[in-house]
């Protein structure tokens, strides 16, 4: 069984969907410790979400995906999935595990969010040109942001919103983008 067989698995017995990952990620992807898959090594654990987005903008990182299950205490757990692909810079940390949480609403929550992420995923390679960037944080714990061009003056604070408003948000821009040839 191929580690990416064992990671869809592994979100299906826990009741989770599983994003669709670009096809050349997917097929580097592998195991990298107890619920953590990713297609570069791991150095800092996925739930340092700073170090990862800090770290998204260097061309040393190149592209890749992690998704991991990680956290701390009773209540602080989440699945991170981060995407790095050609223009897209995403990274979704969403609740889910912990003893106060509840599990159904939680992985209604994910299964949502993955959707909408594989559309923007999808989305950001027909609508950006490879030079673009468009850097989209999404986090039940530290706050909702993104910017079209990792532009600091360009940030869209989305705090007050839910992980699948923002998502949509993001949506709503990118199908108001000129498709990446024209």
């Amino acid at each position: 069984m191929t580690d990416l067989a064992k990671a869809k698995a592994l979100f299906r017995k826990a009741g989770l969907a599983f994003p669709c990952l670009p096809v050349r990620l997917a097929s580097s992807l592998n195991e990298r410790g107890k619920w953590i898959y990713s297609t570069r090594p791991i150095d800092v654990s996925p739930y340092d979400l700073n170090h990862y987005v800090n770290g998204a903008g260097r061309a040393e990182t190149g592209d890749y995906a992690v998704l991991a299950h990680s956290g701390h205490g009773v209540n602080s757990y989440a699945i991170q999935y981060y995407l790095v692909c050609g223009p897209l810079q995403m990274f979704l940390f969403l609740g889910w595990g912990g003893v106060y949480m509840d599990a159904q609403k939680t992985a209604e929550n994910i299964r949502q969010c993955f959707s909408l992420a594989d559309r923007i995923a999808k989305d950001t390679q027909k609508k950006l040109r490879p030079d673009g960037r468009l850097m989209v944080v999404v986090s039940d714990f530290y706050g909702n942001y993104w910017s079209p061009h990792h532009d600091s003056d360009a940030v869209h604070l989305s705090d007050e919103k839910t992980s699948q408003e923002v998502l949509g948000e993001v949506l709503t821009w990118l199908h108001g983008q000129q498709s990446a040839g024209a």
